[in-house]
């Protein structure tokens, strides 16, 4: 819990170190404000100056191509001819260039080497207009290419171009710096650095949009140089090696799509604000310091008293009402406080010594004394509790007193009649776990039946089955009979065939013998012949005589043995209908087994709860009658007890 004193101290220097932070951020967010405001007023138009420097540089290059491209002996002579030679000579002296030639439609140039296939040569003959070529190192310099193409009746007839030493750039952004640590560069369309003082950057082609592709870092500057090399006017802001630049860039327009930006380092220009900053802060503490001395004071002269006050109202709780109360001479709220705190102790102690006395009395068992004490205010509730104490104590003593007498009577009759109790109990529950036995063991017996009928019906079932399936294999048997029965019949039609045949054999045989007599000594050969066919004839007749005799046999024998495997069928039947029977009496018999067994477990069940029943009034009989005769022994001692009050 914080003290009323670390509370002011807190909250004051809160205020004091909020207030002063507040205003000295404030400040300092304006100077920042105004110094990027004037930069930005600064540099914007210092931009679009160089933008517009650079830009009439490159017209005095530009004029003077365009004007030879219009002349005739760039149109009609060749490019290797003397008389243009001499005349490109001149024109490169006079203005500027390192060297001026021609090209013609096919891209053979003053040198006599071919460009045709290069892409600046194709870009201004396919364009019909004046193109400059990415910065270039031409062996001994950095070189820029600017080519204006020659139109003859509106064709195209060749290129006048003209190199120019890109180190002019480099100058005139030598000249564009603001401050020890600012830049002025110029981006060309792919974003590639082509004019910084530091002649590196251009040497080693610096791209920074490229370059963020694979640094993160970079991702700001990287930013900026997309708006230039989109051709926007602008201000922005990036972190270049771990110092804040503050640019602004503009398109320098014209023939090329250039762009320039002068770039200012914020903390060059921003040093006197951080200066500005500390001395604020030190003001601050200065203030926070002086403001801490004087809220101590004024925290220590509030907080002093009531601490006082509280280590002696922290007494009064423990019960301490001897101790003094402080005192101070402060002529304010405080000394009201310890005056009133004196007073509250002081009544505090008459009260606690009456009711201290009061108590006493009754702590002593007199009751005799009536309670005239008088409070005030909320006090007044504990006269009249104490008073009501001593009332209901009286009364409830002297009711107490006078029940004794009857309690201790009755305790002894209860006593008694719990001991007849008990005993008749006792001797309920030995006949009653008698019972149970006896109902246990006939229950046993009667689970015992019901097994051994369910056992009994289960070996019937299986014998049933067994019949039936002997019955099914009797019909098997009874259809082979029949199938044999049937069989027979197709034979003694077969044997009936052959019998023909034998006849008509015989009587074939009888007519070849009476043609071989009539044929005489040619038929005696033909004669033997039907000899012998008779004589087969005769053979299959006896043959098949006989099997027709076993046939009639067999048939017979299948008749006979028809008749007695339906009687057995009919046997099996009805004996497989007796068995059924048999098993819907022994299931009958193991169903009321096994209610039976079910019943006889609900009576041993309920005889059981009888005995618990019996056994538990036994042992509450039992308690019943240690209790009264404690009751009993209780009753004498309460009323030794009650006589040591003194009442009216």
């Amino acid at each position: 819990m914080k003290s009323i004193k670390s509370k002011i101290l807190l909250r004051m220097l809160s205020v004091v170190l909020i207030g002063s932070i507040t205003i000295g951020l404030v400040t300092a967010l304006m100077n920042a404000k105004g110094i990027d405001s004037l930069l930005e007023k600064t540099v914007g138009p210092a931009t679009s100056m160089a933008a517009s420097a650079v830009k009439w540089k490159m017209d005095n290059y530009w004029a003077p191509l365009k004007e030879a491209a219009a002349m005739d002996v760039f149109r009609e002579e060749e490019p290797t001819s003397e008389a243009l030679a001499a005349v490109t000579s001149d024109m490169a002296a006079r203005n500027g260039f390192i060297y001026i030639g021609k090209m013609d439609v096919n891209g053979t140039a003053s040198t006599g080497d071919n460009y045709g296939s290069m892409d600046y040569f194709t870009a201004c003959r396919d364009s019909k207009e004046p193109y400059i070529t990415d910065i270039m190192n031409d062996g001994a310099q950095m070189v820029f290419i600017l080519e204006v193409p020659i139109i003859t009746d509106g064709q195209f007839d060749g290129i006048a171009y003209g190199a120019v030493n890109a180190d002019f750039l480099t100058d005139i952004m030598a000249d564009l710096g603001m401050g020890e640590d600012g830049f002025a560069y110029v981006l060309d369309k792919h974003g590639s650095v082509i004019g910084h003082e530091d002649s590196t950057y251009v040497e080693e082609g610096s791209n920074m949009i490229t370059a963020a592709e694979q640094d993160a870092s970079l991702s700001d500057i990287a930013d900026v140089h997309k708006h230039m090399i989109n051709g926007e006017t602008g201000f922005g802001a990036y972190n270049f090696f771990g110092d804040n630049k503050m640019v602004g860039y503009a398109p320098i327009g014209g023939e090329q799509d250039w762009s320039i930006c002068i770039e200012v380092s914020q903390h060059e220009f921003k040093s006197s604000l951080d200066t500005s900053i500390i001395f604020t802060f030190i003001v601050i503490l200065v203030v926070v310091a002086f403001a801490f001395i004087i809220t101590v004071r004024l925290a220590k002269s509030i907080s002093n008293p009531i601490r006082a006050c509280v280590k002696r109202l922290e007494l009064l709780a423990e019960g301490d009402l001897k101790s003094n109360v402080p005192t101070f001479n402060f002529k304010d709220e405080t000394s009201s406080l310890t005056n009133a705190l004196s007073t509250t102790v002081k009544e505090l102690s008459e009260i606690v010594n009456d009711v201290s006395y009061n108590l006493g009395k009754m702590a002593d068992g007199d009751f005799t004394e009536e309670i005239t004490s008088s409070y005030k205010g909320d006090f007044v509730n504990i006269a009249e509790s104490m008073t009501s104490i001593h009332d209901s104590l009286k009364d409830t003593l002297t009711q107490i007193n006078q029940s004794v007498e009857m309690v201790t009577a009755s305790a002894e009759q209860v006593a008694i009649g719990s001991q007849s109790l008990s005993q008749g109990a006792s001797e309920q529950a030995s006949s009653i776990q008698e019972l149970a036995d006896t109902i246990v063991s006939v229950s046993d017996n009667v689970r015992q039946n019901a097994e051994k009928a369910r056992n009994a019906n289960e070996n019937a079932g299986k014998a049933s089955k067994d019949m039936e399936e002997s019955n099914v294999k009797m019909q098997e048997l009874i259809g082979a009979i029949n199938d044999i029965d049937r069989t027979s019949e197709k034979i003694s039609e077969i044997i009936k065939t052959i019998e023909d045949i034998a006849f008509q054999t015989n009587i074939l045989a009888l007519n070849a013998a009476v043609e071989a007599s009539r044929a005489g000594e040619a038929g005696k050969g033909f004669a033997v012949v039907a000899d012998e066919v008779r004589n087969l004839a005769s053979k299959s007749a006896e043959a098949s005589q006989n099997t027709t005799e076993l046939i009639e046999e067999s048939r017979t024998a299948v008749s006979r043995g028809m008749r007695l495997v339906d009687d057995t069928a009919n046997s099996l039947v009805r004996t497989v209908e007796s068995v059924n029977g048999v098993m819907e009496m022994l299931e009958q018999i193991s169903e009321a087994s096994r209610q039976q067994s079910e019943s006889i477990t609900q009576i041993s069940n309920g005889v059981e709860q009888i005995s618990d029943v019996v056994r538990t009034t036994s042992s509450t009989s039992e308690e019943s009658a240690a209790s009264a005769e404690d009751l009993s022994n209780r009753a004498h001692l309460m009323n030794t007890m009650v006589n040591k009050f003194r009442l009216d």
